[in-house]
């Protein structure tokens, strides 16, 4: 799912010849060279560039390579018997890394697969769409006709109707239709794909609410296709019968399985039935390829639709009426297995201390970029931190290494396990770091908690300020910073990429387009086992809870002039409370990082378990137990993703303020203020003690 989550949401860096790793990679004789690390007291830091030196001459682009063409070499859609073997695969690659121990964690869930799509013209005259994909791999072969080009988790059943084109699907386009008397009620709405990206299921939940029976969603070649460049094999552009295939299903509302929404699918448990699932659509959805819309949009009469609308085919681009089309479906609707690889290199002196690293395994075919470029990153990162502890440099908190499955459906394993373990994670880990579709172009970019953004830029010698800040949704981080309260990192690299979730998303695409001859492959290896090193090594854990705060301000700042300009008159307009609240966080931490550094200056050991200890109690405390407004299982209170995925800060209270309701707009602020209050309070135990003195804190 991922690179669409956060494409055109991403602030790019250039310029990657500079940095910490890029250096080490160039001089790797020079083993005494002193490189400023955040965390780490002066007698441990040889000993940190030593580890950070042979992780940068570590990795093997052959091995990316080739690993990468045994992942891709068949489609494995999760719960496949391909994705299973790839499950088996991964785990005794890490075994032979050298993890301590590796296990194959199983969920039954409810994992839908296509038994038959049907889409066919009735009026003006006959015609049935393809729904199939010319493409074969880089040998010629055909892909496997058992992957039926379908969205997960859309509704079965059986309509004729009139076609409306609706544009992009946004509710303002469906605005405009029903400004103009085009009614969508028990109509077949066509939509396009989005750039910037606009999540799937947000198209039908709005299709839905507007009454429509079925959606159809292609991908115009303005966006994705020839309208952008050369097409593949000539380009990385998608030729005009790629099929987008992907989820529809509200995970905006709740990830995971649909039948188990907050709680995990063990043996056992509850399960909805598919009515009571809120985050199952009630209307059918079928991905169709830019050949077989054009067909339907040039039977369209009616008005033409606004300039935005038009796309890269010469047509005139008309909402209709003027066709009608069947959509037939029909889905198994099965509950079945899915697998979570977990591995872990146990931590020499804070076992109970987890840095927690994560991609997905399942792919909608072959999944060329998204997930197998991140899972073969993740294998040889995997490999690298096992060869050190092998040899003696074992890490001082535990790693932990998720090979997580069903994430194109509802970030489902990764949901699942974090809803199993939600307790102990809450009390364990430090970090989750999340790679998914991970090399695309030659472009770095990075999307992180403010805590841990300065971190992220110094492993992967970017700019400070160049590591975005502001978190969406769409990939396996969602459980981890809104269910559970930990800090997180999502890692990759960016270019053209015009074959997402496509038959033409394979081996030969990446090895041609995206990154010839594996390097960036193997620069972000560097990045995520040297972040991950620095993570579980750190004397003290360097989240910079000062650079948190100063960026809940600026969010702060930002809804407070939104309110400002829609607050009905007489409304209190300022956020006094919330204002007063992030002061106090703001002194706890700044205080903290005082302490820190003194600390680590006389080499305080005692202390500096203490403060990270109170560190990690920093995320957790900004959760809200009774969770956001209608979708309580996103409980983070600066964070959440917009039902498009795109980040939405401040959610509670950004949400109020666009209602427009000053009673909830108070009850809102209360929460964020009681929030903050509670993350000062995480660290204010530190500070009942002098700053030159050892701290001692229980556990």
């Amino acid at each position: 799912m991922g690179w669409r989550a956060h494409a055109g949401l991403w602030t790019t860096l250039t310029g990657m010849t500079a940095g910490v790793v890029i250096l080490l990679a160039a001089s790797p004789a020079r083993t005494q060279r002193t490189v400023p690390i955040e965390g780490f007291t002066a007698a441990s830091l040889a000993r940190q560039n030593a580890i950070e030196q042979r992780l940068v001459r570590f990795p093997s682009t052959r091995r990316l390579e080739a690993d990468h063409r045994f992942l891709t070499a068949e489609p494995h859609i999760a719960g496949s018997p391909r994705d299973r073997l790839l499950a088996e695969w991964t785990r005794d690659e890490w075994r032979a890394a050298g993890f301590d121990s590796v296990e194959i964690v199983e969920h039954n869930v409810l994992l839908p697969h296509a038994a038959a799509i049907t889409v066919e013209m009735t009026e003006p005259h006959s015609w049935r769409a393809t729904l199939h994909e010319d493409a074969g791999d880089e040998e010629g072969t055909e892909p496997d006709d058992s992957n039926i080009a379908y969205h997960a988790f859309g509704a079965g059943g059986d309509v004729t109707a009139p076609v409306v084109y609706a544009g992009g699907g946004t509710p303002d386009e469906f605005d405009w239709l029903a400004e103009r008397g085009i009614d969508v009620r028990g109509k077949i709405v066509l939509v396009r794909y989005s750039v910037p990206y606009s999540y799937r299921g947000y198209k039908v939940f709005t299709a839905q609410q507007r009454g429509a029976a079925a959606v159809l969603i292609y991908s115009d070649p303005n966006d994705d296709g020839g309208g952008r460049g050369p097409t593949y094999p000539d380009g990385p552009r998608g030729p005009d019968d790629q099929i987008q295939r992907g989820s529809v299903g509200y995970d905006f509302l709740v990830p995971g399985d649909p039948l188990t929404p907050g709680w995990a699918s063990t043996p056992g448990a509850r399960r909805l039935t598919r009515d009571e699932a809120v985050a199952l659509p009630a209307i059918m959805s079928v991905p169709i390829s830019a050949r077989d819309a054009r067909v339907i949009l040039q039977a369209l009469g009616g008005p033409e639709s606004p300039r935005s609308w038009h796309g890269g085919m010469p047509i005139a681009y008309r909402v209709g009426p003027g066709a009608k089309v069947r959509v037939e479906v029909r889905n198994d609707d099965a509950v079945r297995p899915i697998w979570t690889i977990i591995g872990r290199i146990n931590g020499s002196t804070y076992p109970d201390q987890w840095v927690i690293a994560g991609n997905h395994r399942d792919a909608w075919v072959y999944g060329g970029i998204d997930p197998s470029s991140g899972s073969a990153v993740m294998m040889e990162t995997a490999r690298a931190l096992g060869a050190l502890a092998k040899g003696g440099m074992r890490p001082k908190r535990t790693i932990v290494f998720a090979s997580w499955d069903a994430e194109e459906f509802a970030l489902t394993s990764s949901t699942e396990w974090g809803e199993q373990h939600e307790h102990e994670l809450r009390e364990k880990a430090v970090a989750y770091m999340n790679v998914d579709a991970a090399v695309s172009g030659p472009t770095f970019s990075a999307t992180a908690v403010p805590s841990l953004a300065g971190l992220v830029a110094s492993a992967a010698g970017a700019r400070d300020e160049a590591v975005s800040t502001r978190i969406g949704g769409g990939s396996d981080y969602t459980v981890f910073l809104n269910f559970l309260g930990v800090p997180i990192v999502d890692m990759r690299f960016e270019g053209p990429y015009g074959v997402y979730h496509s038959a033409y998303d394979n081996h030969d695409w990446v090895a041609r387009f995206a990154d010839p001859g594996f390097l960036r492959h193997a620069q972000l290896t560097r990045i995520w086992s040297t972040l991950t090193a620095r993570l579980s090594n750190a004397d003290v854990l360097p989240l910079d809870e000062m650079r948190y705060a100063s960026r809940i301000g600026d969010f702060l700042g930002e809804v407070e002039r939104r309110w400002a300009i829609k607050a009905p008159p007489g409304a209190r307009t300022g956020f006094s409370d919330a204002a007063a609240a992030l002061a106090r966080f703001e002194a706890a931490a700044g205080r903290t990082a005082t302490q820190s550094s003194e600390a680590l200056a006389r080499g305080d050991q005692a202390s500096l378990d203490a403060i990270s200890r109170a560190l990690m109690r920093v995320e957790p405390a900004l959760l809200d137990p009774a969770g956001l407004p209608g979708r309580p299982w996103y409980r983070h209170q600066v964070f959440a993703p917009a039902f498009s995925y795109q980040p939405e800060v401040l959610p509670g209270l950004s949400e109020a303020v666009d209602a427009g309701d000053p009673v909830r707009v108070g009850e809102q602020e209360r929460r964020l203020a009681a929030a903050l209050d509670r993350a000062a309070e995480a660290l204010s135990i530190l500070h009942n003690h002098s700053a030159a003195s050892s701290v001692i804190i229980s556990p």
